[in-house]
């Protein structure tokens, strides 16, 4: 595994790729991976570098010292509320907007920004005995609209309104039961590297128009005929894996998709 130094990284990231896999790790762990005020502002810069990086097949997003995050740093909440929604709502759609696959491997405290983090992320996969929860109310906080519709979007509206409104903490028990958790590991970072790999091997236009169109985009296959020239060399790899019973040996990468 090697390590990864040409990123925008701040104090509180570390980063590294093996295999086409980039780890990025939240690592302040004597404050349970709460994530700074630089933390937040350095995100979207971290995610599109990432992105662009060809080396990087799948993210990986977990936590040091047992925890995933307890959100953000209390203590530098006393900011106007209008650049703590643009701090934390432009680090969080950086994290949701990105082409390449992403995967939260989750243990321990998964709360407030912590929650909304692992949302945007594409799957989550998560320990036993985790917790999760939305504590603005207990704060005084009122989160940006994106992450609290992202939110919703996954557990529904009138789950997401309960935690808005009680700021209740919930077990794993009842995140698996409201489908916030797709994977369950006693090792989540190990069973987050055994599907990267899953993932890395499948087709990038499939995920990448797939990703797109769950954004709201729209590709048009008779646009400049691109796309249907990409399916129509792609889909003879799958044809032919399929039938010779091996992995289909596909060429299209994500940044080879033209917006």
């Amino acid at each position: 595994m090697s390590s990864v130094n040409d990123h925008a990284l701040v104090e509180g990231f570390d980063l590294t790729v093996s295999g086409g896999v980039g780890t990025l790790v939240l690592s302040r762990p004597a404050k349970r991976n709460a994530l700074s005020r630089e933390m937040w502002l350095a995100l979207p810069d971290i995610m599109a570098a990432i992105d662009a990086d060809p080396g990087i097949e799948v993210l990986i997003l977990t936590g040091a010292g047992g925890h995933f995050s307890a959100g953000s740093d209390i203590g530098d909440l006393d900011v106007p509320l209008a650049d703590f929604w643009a701090a934390n709502a432009e680090a969080e759609e950086a994290l949701a907007a990105v082409d390449v696959p992403t995967i939260a491997a989750i243990e321990g405290n998964c709360v407030g920004g912590g929650t909304e983090l692992a949302a945007a992320c594409d799957v989550r996969i998560a320990a036993p005995g985790t917790i999760y929860g939305v504590t603005a109310a207990k704060l005084g906080l009122v989160y940006p609209p994106g992450p609290t519709r992202r939110l919703a979007g996954i557990i529904g509206d009138a789950w997401a309104t309960y935690f808005l409104l009680t700021a209740e903490i919930i077990d794993f028990d009842q995140a698996l039961n409201l489908g916030f958790i797709h994977r369950v590991s006693d090792t989540p970072l190990d069973t987050a590297r055994e599907m990267a790999a899953t993932i890395a091997g499948r087709s990038a236009l499939s995920q990448t128009g797939a990703k797109r169109i769950l954004r709201g985009e729209d590709p048009d296959p008779a646009a400049g005929g691109w796309l249907a020239e990409a399916y129509a060399s792609e889909i003879v790899r799958g044809q032919e894996g399929f039938f010779a019973k091996q992995p289909p040996e596909f060429t299209f990468a994500r940044h080879d998709w033209r917006s």
